[in-house]
C-alpha cells in the first residue's frame, strides 16, 4: 500500500465529511435551543445563582420557556430587554425577579407588538450585544499581546488537569503547576443543570454531575411567587421584593466557589497570568464541560479569557446519547462565539460508536471501529470549519482512548499517523491513556503517538505529582519522536501498518456514506445506545430544540451579528 494511495483515501474521507457537514451546519444555524438562550442571557449580564442555588440563567430560561416551543423559537432577548426598559433594573436583579416569578416576561413580549416599544427594545438589545462583543474583542487582544510579550514555550505544550474543585485550593494548585512547567491548565466545568436533570429523568447515574448539593433541590419556595400586574404599583412591589430576594440569594464564599464556575474561572485566569509572568512564558487555561453547556461555555470563555475549549458535538451524540439535532445546534452557536473570541476548540479523537453493533448483535472488527471513530471525528472537524472556526483555531485528538488504553505502540502509531494524514494543516493533541507517562510503558506509547504526527499539545489525564518530571519526560519523548521521523525519511506507513491504515480509511469512508444515506441510526442504532428497560434509550435534549422564528418579535435578526 503506497503512501499516495493512503493520501488519496484520506482526502476522500475529508471531502465526504465536508459535504455532510455543510448540510448539517446550515440546518443547525437555523435552530434555536434553550442552551443558546441561556448563553444570550449571560451575554446580557445574567450570571451567578438564583436564591435556590441554581444557575440564574437556567432558572430564568426554564421559567420563561417551559414547554412553549413558540417562545423558544422567538427567543428571550427581546422580552428580557423590554422588561429592562420597563422596570429600569440591572440585568441580574431583573433576572432574579423573573426567575422567582415576580415579573412575567410573557407580558413584556405582548408589548413588543407596539412598533415604538419594539424599536426601542431592539435598539437597547443591539447595544447590549455590541457591548458583550466589545468585551470579547478586548480579551482577544489582551491574550494576543500577552502571548507576544511573554512568548509561548516550545511545542509540544504540556497540559495538566486541575484536581482541585474549589477556587481557593485551585488557585494554589495552579501556581505550583505553572511553576513546575505546565503550559495549559485543564479545568473541568460543573455539569450543566439541564444535563444532570435530563439524565436523572432518564434514570441514569447523576451522582457526579450536580453543580450544587442535592439539598438545594429540596428548598421550599424556590419557584417564587406568582405573576404581577403592570404599572407603577407592580414595578414598586417588584423593587421591594427584589431587595428581600437579594438577601436570600445564594452567593457562596470564595472558598466554596466551584473552580469551573464563571467566577471561579476569573480567579484562575488571574492566578495563571501571575504564575506565567513569574516563569516568563505564557500559560493557557482550558475548560472541559458537559453536554448542553457549549453555548454558555463559549460566552464564559470569551468573557474570562479562556484559551482552549473542549467542544465535541459528535462525542455528545454517541457517548452521552444527546439528540443529534440538539448537539449540533448548540455547538454551531458556540462556534460562532468562539471564532469571534479567538478561542481554540479541541475536537476529540473520535468516539467508540457501538450502537449499530449492539442493535445487530454482530461485533465489528478493530479496523471498522477505528474507521467509525475517524469518520465521526472528521465530521466534527468539518462541522466546526463550516460553522466559521478558522483552521488555526482547531486542535484535533490524535489517539482514541480505547487504543491508548491497550498500550500497543504500533496501534498508537497508526492512529496518530492517520490523523496527521487526514487532518493536514490542523494541530494534533495527544490526551487520554496515550499521554500518561507515569503508567508502565507510558513513555513508549507517548513516543509512538508523537512519532505518528507532530502534536502541539499533550494533556496528562491523571493527577501529576511532579510536573517538572513529567515536563522532562515529555521533552525527551518529543526529541525521540523527532529523531524517529527523521530516520524514517518519507514518514509514511509501510507493510502491515499501511494495510491496517487502508482498512481503517475504507471503514471511515463507508461510515460517512451510510451516515449521509441512512442518518444517525446507521451508527447509533435505533433511538440510541440501547440501555433502557425496553432495549432502547431516548436521546436527551430533543424537547428543547426548535427552528428559529423570523417574525418581527423574534430575536433572530439581532443574533445574526454573532456570525
Amino acid at each position: 500500500m503506497s503512501g499516495s494511495t493512503l493520501q488519496a483515501q484520506a482526502e476522500l474521507v475529508r471531502r465526504l465529511a465536508a459535504d455532510l457537514a455543510g448540510e448539517l451546519s446550515r440546518s443547525a444555524r437555523r435552530t434555536a435551543t434553550i442552551a443558546q438562550e441561556r448563553a444570550v442571557l449571560r451575554m446580557l449580564g445574567v450570571d451567578g445563582l438564583d436564591r435556590a442555588g441554581r444557575p440564574l440563567s437556567a432558572s430564568l430560561a426554564e421559567r420563561y420557556f417551559g414547554s412553549d416551543r413558540g417562545r423558544l423559537a422567538r427567543g428571550v432577548i427581546l422580552p428580557f430587554v423590554a422588561a429592562l426598559l420597563e422596570y429600569d433594573l440591572p440585568a441580574r436583579d431583573l433576572a432574579l425577579d423573573v426567575a422567582a416569578g415576580a415579573i412575567d416576561l410573557g407580558l413584556e413580549a405582548e408589548l413588543l407588538e407596539r412598533p415604538d416599544r419594539l424599536a426601542a427594545t431592539e435598539k437597547r438589545a443591539s447595544a447590549m450585544i455590541d457591548a458583550a462583543l466589545t468585551r470579547f474583542d478586548a480579551n482577544r487582544t489582551v491574550s494576543r499581546e500577552m502571548r507576544d510579550v511573554l512568548g509561548l514555550p516550545e511545542q509540544p505544550w504540556l497540559g495538566v488537569a486541575l484536581q482541585a474543585t474549589e477556587t481557593l485550593s485551585a488557585v494554589a494548585e495552579i501556581r505550583g503547576l505553572v511553576d513546575g512547567g505546565a503550559d495549559v491548565i485543564a479545568v473541568r466545568v460543573p455539569a450543566s443543570w439541564e444535563f444532570a436533570e435530563a439524565r436523572r429523568h432518564a434514570g441514569l447515574e447523576t451522582s457526579d454531575l450536580f453543580e450544587f448539593e442535592d439539598r438545594v433541590r429540596d428548598r421550599k419556595g424556590d419557584r417564587g411567587g406568582g405573576r404581577i400586574g403592570r404599572g407603577t404599583g407592580g414595578a414598586a412591589w417588584a423593587r421591594s421584593a427584589r431587595a428581600r430576594r437579594r438577601l436570600q440569594a445564594t452567593k457562596p464564599g470564595a472558598d466554596h466557589t466551584p473552580a469551573g464556575s464563571q467566577r471561579g474561572l476569573a480567579a484562575l485566569r488571574e492566578a495563571t497570568d501571575d504564575a506565567a509572568a513569574r516563569r516568563g512564558s505564557y500559560a493557557s487555561l482550558m475548560t472541559v464541560a458537559s453536554a448542553f453547556a457549549a453555548p454558555e461555555q463559549a460566552v464564559v470563555a470569551a468573557f474570562e479569557r479562556i484559551d482552549y475549549v473542549v467542544g465535541d458535538p459528535v462525542r455528545e451524540i454517541v457517548e452521552d446519547n444527546v439528540d443529534p439535532e440538539r448537539a449540533l445546534a448548540d455547538h454551531a452557536f458556540a462556534h460562532r462565539l468562539q471564532a469571534r473570541a479567538g478561542c481554540r476548540v479541541i475536537i476529540g479523537p473520535g468516539p467508540l460508536a457501538l450502537g449499530a453493533d449492539v442493535a445487530s448483535r454482530l461485533p465489528s472488527d478493530a479496523a471498522t471501529r477505528s474507521g467509525r471513530g475517524l469518520a465521526l471525528q472528521a465530521l466534527g472537524v468539518e462541522m466546526a470549519l463550516a460553522d466559521g472556526l478558522p483552521p488555526d483555531g482547531l486542535f484535533v485528538g490524535a489517539v482514541p482512548d480505547w487504543v491508548g488504553a491497550e498500550g500497543i505502540p504500533v496501534s498508537i502509531l497508526i492512529e496518530s499517523s492517520l490523523r496527521s494524514l487526514v487532518f493536514r494543516g490542523l494541530r494534533l493533541v495527544v490526551g487520554g491513556p496515550a499521554a500518561r507517562t507515569s503508567a508502565p510503558g507510558g513513555v513508549a506509547g507517548l513516543v509512538s503517538a508523537l512519532a505518528g504526527g507532530s502534536a502541539s499539545l499533550v494533556i496528562q489525564p491523571a493527577a501529576v505529582d511532579r510536573v517538572d518530571v513529567v515536563a522532562a519526560d515529555l521533552g525527551a519523548a518529543a526529541a525521540a519522536s523527532r529523531a524517529i521521523r527523521a530516520t524514517l525519511g518519507d514518514g509514511a506507513l509501510h507493510g502491515d501498518a499501511a494495510d491496517v491504515a487502508d482498512l481503517t480509511l475504507r471503514a471511515a469512508r463507508s461510515a460517512l456514506e451510510r451516515l449521509a444515506a441512512e442518518g444517525w441510526e446507521s451508527l447509533l442504532g435505533p433511538r440510541g445506545q440501547g440501555d433502557g428497560d425496553d432495549g432502547e434509550l431516548e436521546r436527551l435534549g430533543a424537547s428543547a430544540v426548535v427552528e428559529r422564528a423570523d417574525g418581527q418579535t423574534s430575536g433572530t435578526r439581532l443574533l445574526q451579528v454573532l456570525g
